[in-house]
Order: structure tokens, then C-alpha cells, then sequence
């Protein structure tokens, strides 16, 4: 805590003196003691749905029509933002990136191009409905957005362009759209973030190569994080985060080509796997 101090010279000015003033930020100690005891919730009313381009979008209307059906239904009842990642465009980007030779920054930029022409689709066939886009800078009118009753629709690729750091292999960008939607709801306080994939949840194995996967229903981020599985269906950087969760401390995967799973979801019914804190 700061607190204004006053000389005790014959001019006594008066100082501000700062629990860091004097300190470096990188110091141990002041790491260590920089703790807060009643963190608050920005939004604690804020579901963050998040869309998978790949499992969802890429599908075209068969998939995508359905489930703004869906959502479209929750409007009055929840706050909520919708999420849109790139899909495969994404990756046929990043491939010819390293073609390039596009270093790990490089590449960030561009998959960031990629989730904006979905989000602007899902926002074209919203717009009638009260969405609106959601600029990267434009958080500090999120509230306002969701008390007006309006869907806000995002990109979630962090924008760290430039500055995302080197992965410990290769160069593919580590930070991707699952960890930037999880953080950004982390980050805010929000109430709750679902996942949006095209399969049940996360299987013991991959569901695609062995016809004797069993669902995981409930399993708690360490638990994953020792486990080894095939596929593990959302980035694994946000299973490191749920671990250190202060307001997210749960995430639920579902399929959204199965209607309902999201509502379920969202009124904290488990529709396919939640990993929970722990």
C-alpha cells in the first residue's frame, strides 16, 4: 500500500512512498510478497463460448446454423461472448509461412489474419441478431456490449504477434486460440469458458484411431498434465493455466454438433468433459 510522506525539513515536501518504489520487479522477494487478498472479478457474469474453426466453422452451414440457433436461444438468459477461431486456414497458412522461413513472431501475425475472416462471417449471419465485433483493443466496451443485450464476437489468437516467444521445439507458435480465449476469460473473471469442439470431450485415446476410447467425464488439470494421451483435444498451455486458476477454475469441452451441449454447458451441467482446478 502507498502513502504520502512528508520531509522533515524546513520545506517539507511531501513524497509518495511505494510498497515497489525502491525495489526491482524481478527481485525474488518482491515476486514472492507481490500477492493480492481479494483479487477482484471484472466480469464475473462473462461466459465465453469459443467455437473451433477446424471442428465447427470449416463445416459450413450444416454445422455453423445450427449452433448460432443454438446460442441465439441463450441470449436474455446469459452474458456471453462468442469466441471464433481460424480453422484450417490456419494451418495452410502456417505451412507455407515455414516454407518461408517465418520465424515463430512471423507466423503469430498471420494466424491472427485467419481468425478475422471467420469472425467476420459469424458476424454477417448475427448481425440481424444484435452481434457486433469485438475489436483486440476494444475490452473496455465489453461491458456496456453485454448490457445492452448484444453478442460480442472475437477473434482469440493472443495478439502477440513480434513478441510471442520461441517455443522449446520448432517454431510453431505456442500461445494459440484456446490459450488466448481461456486467459482472456481467466483475465476478466468471467463465470465460464466452454470449449466448442466436433467430438464428445477428451477420450483416454484417440477416438479416431481406436473404437474402444472411453469419454473422460471429469478429470482435474493435473491429472492431464502427467497423463499421456493421444490427442488431447484443447491446447495443452491451457491446462497449465487452469492449474494456476484464480477465477477460471474449470473448463467444459463439448460437442457442438450435438445441440443442447452448449446450453447444458453454460448452465453448468457437464455435456461432456469439464477438467476442473487440482
Amino acid at each position: 500500500m502507498s502513502q504520502f510522506i512528508k520531509d522533515e525539513d524546513e520545506k517539507g515536501r511531501t513524497h509518495l512512498d511505494s510498497r515497489f518504489m525502491r525495489e526491482s520487479l524481478v527481485d525474488k522477494g518482491i515476486i514472492s510478497s507481490a500477492s493480492v487478498e481479494n483479487e477482484i472479478a471484472i466480469l464475473p457474469y462473462l461466459n465465453f463460448i469459443n467455437v473451433g474453426g477446424k471442428s465447427i466453422i470449416d463445416r459450413g452451414k450444416s454445422a455453423v446454423f445450427p449452433l448460432i440457433e443454438e446460442v441465439l436461444e441463450l441470449k436474455g438468459k446469459h452474458k456471453f461472448v462468442l469466441g471464433v477461431t481460424g480453422g484450417a486456414r490456419v494451418r495452410h497458412t502456417m505451412a507455407i509461412g515455414l516454407d518461408f522461413g517465418l520465424p515463430t513472431g512471423g507466423l503469430a501475425m498471420v494466424v491472427g489474419a485467419m481468425e478475422e475472416q471467420n469472425a467476420s462471417m459469424i458476424y454477417s449471419l448475427m448481425a440481424k441478431d444484435g452481434a457486433i465485433r469485438l475489436a483486440k483493443d476494444g475490452y473496455a466496451e465489453l461491458p456496456h456490449y453485454l448490457e445492452a443485450g448484444m453478442i460480442p464476437i472475437l477473434t482469440c489468437n493472443p495478439p502477440h504477434h513480434y513478441w510471442e516467444k520461441p517455443p522449446k521445439k520448432g517454431v510453431l507458435p505456442e500461445s494459440g486460440a484456446d490459450f488466448g480465449a481461456y486467459m482472456t476469460a481467466e483475465g476478466l473473471g468471467g463465470r465460464s469458458m466452454i470449449f466448442v469442439k466436433d467430438q464428445d470431450g477428451l477420450f483416454d485415446k484417440d477416438p479416431a484411431k481406436h473404437a474402444d476410447a472411453k469419454l473422460i467425464e471429469r478429470i482435474s488439470a493435473q491429472e492431464v498434465l502427467d497423463g499421456d494421451f493421444d490427442d488431447l483435444i484443447i491446447d495443452r498451455l491451457v491446462v497449465e493455466m487452469l492449474a494456476k486458476a484464480r477465477h477460471i477454475k474449470e473448463i467444459h469441452i463439448v460437442n457442438g454438433l450435438k445441440k443442447g451441449n452448449i446450453t447444458k454447458a453454460i448452465n453448468g451441467e457437464n455435456a461432456g468433459t469439464i477438467i476442473y482446478k487440482g
